[in-house]
């Protein structure tokens, strides 16, 4: 039998697994597909596999609903921290996630789950990007995996649908992005709408597109940290960091609200069926 945990940060839901004993991780790709169908399986934007490091490390392993290994999943690293502290992976309230990303720090208050972030690169500003709805000014950062920014009066009324899979494919980012737009709530607060890289549709909440969202704000002057984003799932997410007008962003922390939904046993008759052997 295989434990399972369905979980979300903010909206951005997940299949949480238990992978200490390493029969997973070979099978992550075709686990993901058929774990996060909405209609087949158990449903997610994403899959996490999670195991014990030295040293009270956690590895996680994370999947994007498609089958795409994803670097980093800013929600998913938080209900990772919550789920790994549930199954005894550490002790006490902090840890360190070993990620694809690199190693982040974090610290467990009940559901809530602060990490402390990569620190951003690959940061390009005021980008003109050519859709079929006539050149975009956009911004590009990369914390954790690569996110455009564009600061809209209502996100509400951005074409996510047909401008999401346009820019997230366009040359300009070769690696593929996730697309976020961003509108002025309040002072140091905003709304947040993401087309995702990997789920290849629009999601209720992303970790480390909030975070993009924030440190772009601080770049262009709309902002001080620390930044409140509000998803369009409803959950807020808050990012703080140091200021550094002119030099790099450093010390950056995501706090997210996290929740277990639900929590079972795969049927290994029907992992069998759907073609996996363990």
């Amino acid at each position: 039998m295989i434990p399972f945990a369905r979980m979300h940060g903010s909206g951005n839901d997940f299949v949480v697994l238990d992978d200490s004993a390493g029969r997973l991780r070979p099978h992550r790709q075709a686990l993901a597909q058929t774990l996060c169908d909405r209609r087949r399986g158990l449903g997610g934007d994403g899959l996490v596999l999670l195991s014990r490091a030295a040293a009270g490390h956690v590895v996680m392993s994370y999947v994007n609903a498609d089958g795409m290994d994803g670097e980093m999943c800013g929600n998913g690293a938080g209900c990772a921290v919550r789920r790994a502290w549930e199954l005894g992976l550490f002790k006490g309230s902090e840890t360190v996630l070993d990620t694809d990303a690199g190693a982040i720090g974090a610290r467990l208050d009940g559901f809530r789950v602060t990490m402390n972030m990569t620190d951003p690169r690959d940061e390009r500003l005021n980008l003109s990007i050519p859709t079929s709805e006539g050149t975009l000014l956009g911004h590009a950062i990369d914390t954790g995996v690569p996110h455009v920014v564009l600061f809209v009066d209502d996100v509400a009324q951005a074409n996510l649908a047909a401008l999401g899979p346009e820019i997230r494919r366009h040359a300009l980012f070769p690696r593929g992005c996730n697309v976020n737009w961003a509108s002025k709530l309040a002072e140091n607060s905003f709304r947040m709408r993401t087309y995702e890289r990997g789920v290849e549709a629009e999601t209720l909440s992303c970790g480390t597109g909030a975070t993009a969202i924030a440190l772009i704000a601080s770049r262009l002057g709309l902002a001080r940290p620390p930044v409140t984003i509000r998803a369009s799932g409803g959950g807020t997410l808050t990012i703080e960091f140091d200021e550094s007008p002119a030099g790099p962003l450093r010390n950056v922390r995501t706090t997210v609200e996290v929740e277990r939904i639900a929590e079972g046993t795969l049927d290994p008759a029907w992992l069998v069926h759907r073609g996996f052997a363990f």
